[in-house]
């Protein structure tokens, strides 16, 4: 049986609010053996889990009491510290016609996390705090929680795979000053949450700014990267992920093939698309042998591979 890569995608965007505390429980509560999610840098250089450039209304309210810019405004990560980005709960549904499922409740270890450190279960969360939580869920708060052996020991393995959000043409995005060559405050500071939680060895990192990528690696080696595609790639894959010095090609889903894999595969790539939600095309993609998928509903992939007699 070979090993495969389920990753829940923004923790597990389908059952829980995107890269929320209880999405991410969602997600190992599923067996992932990664989570992915998006890194911001907040105006005073914290780490935060938040996919958009800007926060907004359709995904954010302002906690009861707190002081900070209106989400309607959509004011921009970049310019809100982290102070104030907690006074946001991102506890909304922006497409409620396609995550119809979606469910706000606080799970149980999100609940307990959150009232050890004083904070609200659906504010958004620093990246430090994954980490943390994960550790939470695969130790005693775990236990306490309800979760099961397999659960826990699942949770102590998880790989963690970060996007770091960087936007060539709009660097207000991320107001670190980079270059394009040496790395910037977002990947420094990145380097540097990944080794004071000890987590090197089970993190990879990928961006659809592949500067990003090289930089960090030419930071900590150690680090597994990959490139992410929105599109057909303008030159050979295999290519592409060595311009990067990555060793993962993780393209949207649709416009993945037979031959592009074979070719990645034959460069040592490993290939990882994004983001796939129906039963269909995760046949059509294992037959194609790809590494891992990148879901929405870890949960019903999990069943699926189980299934087809697929370790994960």
């Amino acid at each position: 049986m070979r090993r495969f890569d389920l990753q829940g995608h923004r923790g597990a965007r389908g059952l829980r609010p995107e890269n929320t505390l209880p999405s991410f429980e969602a997600a190992f509560d599923a067996g992932v053996t990664s989570v992915e999610t998006d890194v911001r840098l907040t105006r005073d250089g914290v780490l935060v889990l938040f996919h958009d450039e800007a926060v907004s209304g359709a995904l954010c309210r302002l906690s009861h009491g707190k002081r900070a810019p209106d989400p309607s405004t959509r004011p921009l990560v970049s310019s809100l510290t982290r102070v104030q980005l907690q006074s946001y709960l991102a506890d909304r549904n922006p497409q409620p016609n396609v995550f119809a499922g979606q469910d706000a409740t606080i799970a149980p270890l999100a609940r307990l996390h959150a009232q050890a450190n004083g904070v609200e279960a659906y504010a958004i969360p620093a990246l430090a705090e994954l980490f943390s939580f994960a550790a939470a869920y695969a130790g005693e708060l775990g236990r306490e929680a309800g979760k099961t052996e397999e659960q826990r020991a699942q949770a102590a393995q998880v790989r963690f795979d970060l996007e770091l959000k960087r936007t060539p043409f709009h660097p207000e995005f991320t107001g670190d000053g980079f270059d394009g060559d040496s790395p910037g405050l977002l990947e420094e500071r990145l380097l540097h949450e990944v080794l004071t939680a000890a987590v090197i060895e089970r993190t990879s990192v990928r961006s659809f700014d592949h500067r990003s990528v090289r930089a960090l690696r030419q930071l900590e080696p150690r680090l597994t990267a990959g490139v992410l595609i929105a599109e057909t790639a303008p030159v050979s894959p295999a290519a592409l992920v060595q311009q990067a010095d990555a060793q993962d090609y993780c393209p949207d889903f649709r416009f993945l093939d037979q031959r592009i894999v074979e070719q990645c595969h034959a460069h040592g790539v490993r290939v990882l698309p994004w983001t796939v939600n129906e039963p269909g095309d995760w046949q059509r993609l294992l037959d194609l042998s790809v590494d891992g998928i990148t879901t929405d509903y870890p949960d019903r992939l999990a069943a699926f591979l189980r299934g087809e007699g697929i370790a994960f």
